[in-house]
């Protein structure tokens, strides 16, 4: 080949280049330009992405307030130790030891201990796929075969309607910390995990469907049912709740269907807190979900189709963590309901009960006790989003020895 050859040769390569060159700059000007027409100018993220942080979806910054957000006090409530101490309804009954069968089936002398462990996280929103919990991301960007409808009423009134999705996250902060590790006590979680989402559940956007898996809706959807659980509101609000009610969500309204409609809908407060106990009720009819108290639970955590209340509490960590007793601001309320410990709040007529104290709640428990005292525990006009932190009674029957060459079981914890 001769030298004017491959002369002409390469200025044809690189001509090519030139134009393969030209054609990609192009391409990435004519990307960012329709990315500027989706992305308005400051905005971070896109909206549309899937992953990606999104204005309508906030941060709860579920990792960045562990020590401002979580109610430590909490663990330190009714804690029992060989026997002692003063456990709620449906506890192990009260004793200095307990035994349990290793896998060979010898049975293990231990010591009894309970206490309240932060074991769950549950997220309630109003908008499908948003998680503020894994850092306001939306985790997918089609809201198509969700399998109900926010209309408004096609007669022209005010629809009194709400509909609530939910994620439900391992989050065992005190083994994620090294806190308070012992295996006898100790779940078969121990890292942070996405555990369930209700988008995915066919049964939690149908009230027929759902009855598939809990026909007792049916028994306990009347009047008298109601005015069973006028007496669990009662109670709950007292600090008092039992085992038995667990067709009951106390003072938030009717446990039943399990599925997101709330009707009528009450203040957006009580209406999460009431999807948290439809939630807990559901995964516990799945068998997703474990009883930890009990002297048949000591030994290992057991199947419990019906929630065990008296085994709940709730704590919020977002939008106002309940840790902080902290009024909200330019939230308009009474002088006397942001008074000291004192305050009185109205419960009906002719009846008040003091505000509750104590950063962790029963499940069901009015929001007048620990909610509205404060202020509120929302901005108005503004949240969407509002998490759960779950706490669990723990009663387990204590077979390590010291440095770790205990034997107990791990297997199955709640």
């Amino acid at each position: 080949m001769s030298f004017s050859n491959i002369k002409n040769s390469y200025k044809s390569g690189m001509t090519k280049k030139v134009m393969y060159t030209a054609l990609f700059f192009l391409a990435l000007i004519a990307c960012t330009a329709k990315a500027e027409d989706v992305i308005p100018s400051g905005t971070a993220a896109s909206t549309d992405g899937v992953g990606a942080s999104s204005v309508i979806c906030e941060d709860a910054n579920l990792f960045t307030s562990v020590f401002t957000g979580i109610c430590w006090d909490c663990f330190l409530d009714n804690v029992s130790l060989l026997g002692i101490g003063n456990p709620p309804d449906g506890a192990a009954p009260r004793s200095p030891v307990c035994a349990c069968e290793d896998r060979a089936g010898v049975p293990q002398i231990g010591w009894p201990l309970a206490f309240w462990q932060p074991q769950r996280v549950i997220e309630v929103t109003t908008i499908p796929w948003c998680s503020g919990g894994l850092g306001g991301i939306r985790l997918q960007n089609s809201y198509e075969g969700l399998g109900h409808s926010n209309e408004a009423p096609k007669d022209g009134t005010r629809s009194t309607s709400g509909f609530y999705q939910y994620h439900y996250y391992s989050y065992p902060i005190m083994v994620m910390l090294q806190m308070f590790v012992m295996p006898s006590c100790s779940s078969e979680y121990v890292d942070f995990d996405l555990m369930y989402l209700s988008e995915v559940d066919p049964l939690w956007h149908n009230d027929l469907l759902a009855l598939l898996l809990n026909p007792e809706a049916i028994i306990f959807s009347n009047p008298i049912a109601q005015a069973y659980c006028s007496l669990d509101c009662v109670r709950a609000t007292a600090d008092a709740p039992i085992e038995s009610s667990f067709p009951c969500a106390g003072c938030d309204g009717n446990l039943y269907p399990l599925t997101g409609f709330v009707y009528p809908q009450p203040d957006q407060v009580a209406a999460t807190s009431l999807i948290s106990q439809r939630a807990i009720a559901s995964l516990h009819r799945k068998g997703l979900a474990r009883k930890t108290m009990g002297p048949e639970a000591q030994c290992e955590p057991t199947w419990a189709p019906m929630t065990p209340r008296s085994q709940y509490k709730f704590s919020m960590l977002y939008p106002i963590p309940e840790s902080s007793t902290t009024p909200v601001p330019n939230f308009e309320v009474d002088d006397e309901l942001t008074g000291p410990d004192s305050i009185q709040v109205q419960a009906g007529e002719g009846e008040s009960i003091e505000a509750y104290e104590n950063c962790c709640h029963p499940m069901g428990m009015s929001t007048a006790r620990w909610c509205v005292p404060v202020g509120g525990r929302k901005r108005p006009g503004k949240d969407k989003t509002f998490l759960y932190l779950i706490w669990n009674y723990r009663d387990c029957c204590v077979r390590d020895l010291p440095g770790g060459g205990g034997s107990g079981s791990t297997e199955g914890g709640e």
